[in-house]
């Protein structure tokens, strides 16, 4: 409605008062070509993420990828990770840790994987493929925790925080 307003108002205003719709019509290109800088980014960072998840599968079988897994054996629940901070409730909230009503809503580690696989899948017994899909996957571990603390710097200027 107020689109509606502001087109008539452009409509029947005088030709001399039309510099305030060129202000507008600047705004807007300048907010459409930001959010075109966005998708970009977005989708060259996808277009990474894939060639690394790449990466990792051609290495699954390797003996190195399978001694490292069984190293990296993380309960989520019960194990302590190395680096855990507590997590605002604004950053990452955790119904079984409070539901973001305290100052720590979380302990988490940001450096270190945790797969989590639902209760359900390990009721029917746990496919192979999962642990395989867990074991290779940390080869990504490195890249994806640079990946995060660049996309903390990109997105701040947004005020976003990824999680």
């Amino acid at each position: 409605m107020i689109l509606i307003q502001l087109a008539a108002a452009l409509l029947l205003a005088p030709l001399t008062q039309h510099h305030h719709f060129q202000h507008f019509a600047q705004a807007r290109a300048d907010k459409e070509y930001e959010v075109k800088l966005i998708l970009e980014h977005i989708e060259e960072e996808t277009l990474k993420f894939r060639d690394e998840i790449e990466r990792a599968y051609s290495e699954r079988c390797n003996t190195e990828t399978l001694s490292q897994c069984s190293k990296s054996n993380f309960n989520a629940c019960s194990s302590v990770f190395p680096n855990q901070q507590c997590m605002k409730a604004d950053e990452l909230v955790i119904g079984e840790c409070g539901g973001g009503g305290g100052n720590c809503n979380a302990l988490w580690d940001k450096t270190t994987s945790a797969v989590r696989i639902p209760s359900a899948h390990l009721a029917r017994g746990l496919d192979p493929e999962i642990i395989e899909t867990a074991c290779y996957t940390l080869l990504a571990d490195d890249y994806m925790r640079t990946k995060y603390e660049n996309d903390e710097i990109f997105w701040e200027a947004y005020k976003v925080h990824p999680s």
